[in-house]
C-alpha cells in the first residue's frame, strides 16, 4: 500500500467515508467480529488510489456481507464526505447506489487480486481492485474516459501488457455478452501495443 495515492484529500474522503460507514454498520448490528462486511472498490476512486489522476463525486464499490445484514438501508444513512480539492475547490465524496457488478467486464477471480487498504479489527474490511482487474473493468463501456483510465492506469506502470491480455480475456470467456467485449478488448490491447512502441 505504501506506493499509493492515500494522503490526497480525495483519498483522505475515500477513508472518511468508509469510516461513516464503518460507524452506521456498528450502530445498527453489534458485536459482528472483524470482516464481517466487505468492501471492494472500482471506478474513479480506485483510479485516484492508484496514479492520482482523475478525481471522482461518487464511489463506486461493490459490498459483500451477510444476508441478515440489510447493507442497502444502511447505505442511505451514509452522508456526504466534504473536502477541500487542490484543482476543483470545495468537492463533495457521495456513495454510488447504483453500481453493480454485474455491469462491468470483470475476470473471475478479481477479489484474489485485491489490496487490503482496512483490516484488523475492523468490522468492514476495505479492498482496493487490482489495477488490471480495474483496467478491465472498463472495458465493457469503453468510452474515451474509459481508455483514458486504463492508458494512465498502464503508464503508471500498475500493470503490464500481458497481464491485462490475460485478465482481458479471462473478462471476455466470463461474459454474457462476449462478441461485443472482444471488439473493446482488441481495441484496447492495440492501443496499449502502439504506446508501447
Amino acid at each position: 500500500m505504501d506506493d499509493l495515492h492515500t494522503n490526497t484529500p480525495l483519498s483522505q474522503a475515500i477513508f472518511q467515508l468508509f469510516e461513516g460507514l464503518e460507524s452506521l454498520i456498528q450502530e445498527r448490528y453489534q458485536d459482528l467480529p472483524p470482516g464481517s462486511v466487505k468492501a471492494y472498490v472500482f471506478g474513479g476512486c480506485a483510479i485516484h488510489l492508484f496514479t492520482n489522476a482523475r478525481g471522482s463525486n461518487d464511489l463506486d464499490a461493490e459490498l459483500e456481507a451477510a444476508k441478515k445484514l440489510d447493507m442497502k438501508s444502511v447505505i442511505l444513512e451514509l452522508d456526504p464526505v466534504y473536502f477541500d480539492d487542490p484543482e476543483t475547490g470545495p468537492s463533495s465524496l457521495d456513495w454510488d447506489n447504483t453500481f453493480n457488478t454485474g455491469i462491468p467486464s470483470l475476470s473471475s477471480d478479481y477479489k484474489s487480486g485485491t489490496i487490503p487498504l482496512v483490516s484488523g479489527d475492523n468490522i468492514l474490511h476495505v479492498h482496493l481492485v487490482s489495477a488490471v482487474d480495474i483496467a478491465v473493468s472498463k472495458l465493457s463501456r469503453l468510452a474515451p474516459d474509459d481508455m483514458k483510465d486504463i492508458i494512465s492506469l498502464y503508464e503508471a506502470g500498475r500493470f503490464d501488457l500481458d497481464e491485462f491480455i490475460e485478465s482481458a480475456q479471462d473478462a471476455v470467456d466470463y461474459s454474457a455478452t462476449p462478441g461485443s467485449l472482444q471488439g473493446n478488448v482488441t481495441f484496447a490491447i492495440n492501443t496499449l501495443k502502439e504506446l508501447k512502441q
